[in-house]
């Protein structure tokens, strides 16, 4: 056991979040944590591993096109023993060594991690809760989840060299559509997107209208996630986005046919528009909306516009 220290709620905290995420970088760690700055995070970090609660390891991982190192960090069996004595672990469900991962599961599940370090304000689920709470096998490919007031978005990654057999494998899962609020899918490359939305043209994709968000894997596509979709506040933070062009407003959810979600009032006295909102990434909504409003809709209904964001 490690010698008695004055182990803060911080410490604690991130020995809880170890188990429950199993690996994280300490570049995560120093940034969820410790705002106080990188010295003083690395220090504490390396206090807690001399006194055994945790252990590191470096290892390499592609980042565009080239090998990046970064040293990854886990629970030991003092860390859990530890977190038991605090009454923030009932009992030990697993073993230390049980929790370190694969070659393969640490770039999927580090990725996830850092949704979860980036988007504080939204409760995470690591690929183990939510593959429990719907009761979803060990093979899913889901890496994760975020839980909002409005339901439970589920997240999926996209290697730059993922085969056609993996696309295929998450197309088929996001087809059986459990009732979920959304899907998020985080491409690493431009051609692993492309590939991802010919494929599910090809096997004809359909949700039920649960949204399909496929964004980047990056600053941009996170920013998106957190302001326009998991954001209380998105669809305020929509309309201001939007306000040089008239005031945003709900279609009324049965007033139209054609599947649109959102519509622009102008103030030039133009015909208001529906508004085919792309910003993010919902590959169901466009697709729906540019089926059903065709050339001869668009003509019977007396020429209505619409435009893209």
């Amino acid at each position: 056991m490690p010698r008695q220290r004055e182990w803060t709620d911080r410490d604690l905290s991130i020995l809880h979040e170890l188990y429950e995420l199993r690996e994280m970088t300490k570049g995560q760690i120093v940034t969820k944590h410790f705002s106080n700055g990188e010295k003083y995070g690395n220090k504490r970090l390396y206090i807690m591993k001399k006194e055994g609660l945790i252990t590191s390891h470096v290892f390499g991982k592609r980042m565009a096109g080239q090998t990046v190192t970064a040293a990854y960090v886990r629970l030991t069996e003092a860390g859990m023993d530890l977190l038991i004595e605090h009454g923030l672990l009932d009992s030990k469900n697993y073993r230390a060594r049980d929790l370190g991962l694969s070659i393969q599961q640490r770039q999927y599940i580090t990725d996830a991690n850092e949704l979860y370090v980036q988007i504080p304000e939204v409760p995470f689920m690591d690929s183990r809760a939510i593959k429990r709470k719907y009761h979803l096998n060990r093979g899913n490919l889901t890496v994760g989840g975020f839980r909002t007031a409005e339901g439970d978005y589920m997240i999926y990654l996209l290697m730059p060299d993922a085969r056609n057999q993996t696309l295929i494998k998450i197309i088929t899962e996001i087809k059986k559509h459990p009732k979920l609020r959304g899907y998020l899918i985080y491409y690493k490359s431009r051609p692993i997107k492309d590939a991802f939305e010919g494929m599910s043209n090809k096997m004809g994709l359909v949700t039920g209208g649960i949204p399909v968000h496929l964004l980047p894997f990056d600053e941009i596509g996170i920013t998106l996630t957190r302001q326009y979709i998991l954001s209380t506040n998105a669809f305020l933070n929509l309309q201001k986005l939007l306000s040089q062009y008239g005031q945003l407003t709900r279609v009324k959810e049965g007033s139209n046919k054609y599947g649109f979600l959102y519509g622009i009032r102008r103030s030039d006295g133009l015909p208001t528009p529906y508004v085919i909102e792309v910003l993010i990434g919902d590959i169901m909504i466009y697709k729906r909306c540019l089926r059903n409003y065709n050339v001869d809709a668009y003509q019977r209904e007396g020429g209505e516009s619409f435009f893209f964001v």
